[in-house]
């Protein structure tokens, strides 16, 4: 079975030209690229933090990631070193929890001739 995180990693980066770490570690500063604002969607909440004594930190974050249609449950540990920049450290856990068909019907909309 192939790792959920690898197989939207590839496709982030085939359609996008953006991988899942930067797509995670983006969303958990507030930062949505243009890019992707309508094919992937990232609601998260911070969980954790712990602050490192040369001044970098870690923060911990869980939240669910859509991508197509497709909703992920995911849990990810992001670094933020001295200078502010940051990395991801882990996604600890990403798990399928909805998934549907979208269909969109050309034509006519409802009520009209």
């Amino acid at each position: 079975m192939v790792d959920a995180s690898l197989a939207i990693d590839a496709y982030l980066l085939a359609r996008f030209g953006v991988g899942l770490e930067r797509v995670l570690t983006d969303a958990t500063a507030g930062v949505v690229s243009l890019t992707i604002a309508r094919s992937v969607e990232v609601a998260c909440d911070p969980v954790g933090f712990f602050a490192y004594e040369d001044d970098g930190a870690t923060e911990q974050y869980q939240g669910l990631l859509t991508v197509e249609g497709v909703t992920y449950r995911f849990r990810c540990s992001v670094f933020i070193d001295a200078s502010g920049a940051r990395f991801m450290e882990n996604i600890g856990e990403l798990e399928a929890v909805q998934w549907g068909v979208r269909l969109v019907v050309p034509g006519n909309a409802v009520g009209q001739p």
